[in-house]
């Protein structure tokens, strides 16, 4: 197959992806007054001190009613005092979590498969899912902890077209959410104007199992995984042609970085499809998923 064919049966099966990502849209869019205490005090402290003569002053007077808590009059002089000046403990700084990309395998990838899917009408009803139901399935909300700068949320992200079957039994349940650069008016992805591909990427989640999968080059048994606190993660990369092509060649202009991760995380089955975005991007974006919050990616 050559780079022009491929591109374009890459675009057909991507569009899948992304014009059903936008379809889902859910259809309805004391204070305790211590001034008088003070006052109190400071009346006291005049008075004590004033009796007596300035020599005999002392610079810290212990208080009576507070037996570990001195009152201090003015500077200390501690060049004679061996005494360490008090220091005030502050907690330490938490570490962030950090992912090192010498850890992280990227494995070829040859290309995606998407099953054709098909629930008869008689047998199966298809039902509307808004995040609120989306978040009582899957016991979470599946949006990720970390988005690169500048990409932003798909209308209707967290929302789902689900079937069920005539008992009530979910039979597809996969939620999508994109994050792109742009959108169109109709709410699919927009193109970037040197690279007619998108920017940005896709997360797509099931409890049942995803309908989809990634074809690596290398035979099953050699792709490897990457650890991330325990969840092993596939990472795919394939350098995408695009046009314009050349009429005689058939070379595309350039090409664009497509990536995939796949892994499975408290029961549910993740696949992010992102494209024109950097490997410590992606990397972190999964990475956010399994532990919830943001992470540093050490190159």
């Amino acid at each position: 197959m050559n780079a022009k064919l491929f591109s374009e049966a890459m675009s057909e099966v991507d569009d899948k992806y992304y014009e059903e990502a936008a379809s889902y849209r859910y259809k309805k869019r004391g204070w305790v007054k211590w001034g008088a205490v003070a006052a109190c005090l400071a009346a006291l402290l005049f008075t004590a001190l004033s009796v007596l003569p300035d020599d005999a002053r002392p610079q810290g007077t212990t208080s009576p009613d507070g037996p570990n808590g001195v009152i201090v009059d003015g500077p200390i002089d501690t060049d004679d005092d061996d005494t360490p000046p008090a220091t005030v403990d502050t907690p330490p700084e938490t570490p962030g979590i950090t992912v090192s990309m010498d850890n992280v395998f990227f494995n070829e990838v040859g290309g995606l498969t998407d099953a054709a899917l098909w629930f008869p009408q008689e047998l199966c009803d298809e039902i509307w899912w808004d995040k609120d139901a989306v978040i009582d399935y899957y016991g979470k909300d599946l949006t990720p902890a970390y988005v690169p700068d500048g990409l932003t949320a798909a209308d209707g992200n967290g929302t789902a077209r689900v079937i069920a079957d005539k008992s009530g039994n979910i039979v597809y349940d996969t939620v999508k959410l994109g994050f792109y650069h742009d959108y169109d008016e109709n709410g699919v992805p927009r193109l970037t104007e040197r690279i007619l591909s998108r920017n940005g990427f896709l997360i797509s989640a099931s409890k049942i199992g995803l309908m989809n999968d990634c074809v690596y080059i290398l035979p099953e048994n050699e792709v490897k995984t990457s650890d991330i606190d325990g969840t092993s993660v596939t990472f795919g990369y394939r350098p995408m042609p695009y046009g314009p092509f050349d009429p005689d060649t058939h070379e595309p202009s350039g090409y664009y970085d497509l990536y995939v991760a796949q892994f499975e995380r408290d029961g549910i089955e993740y696949e992010i499809l992102a494209e024109q975005m950097e490997r410590e991007e992606v990397v972190k974006v999964a990475a956010s998923i399994i532990y919830g919050e943001e992470v540093t990616v050490d190159k």
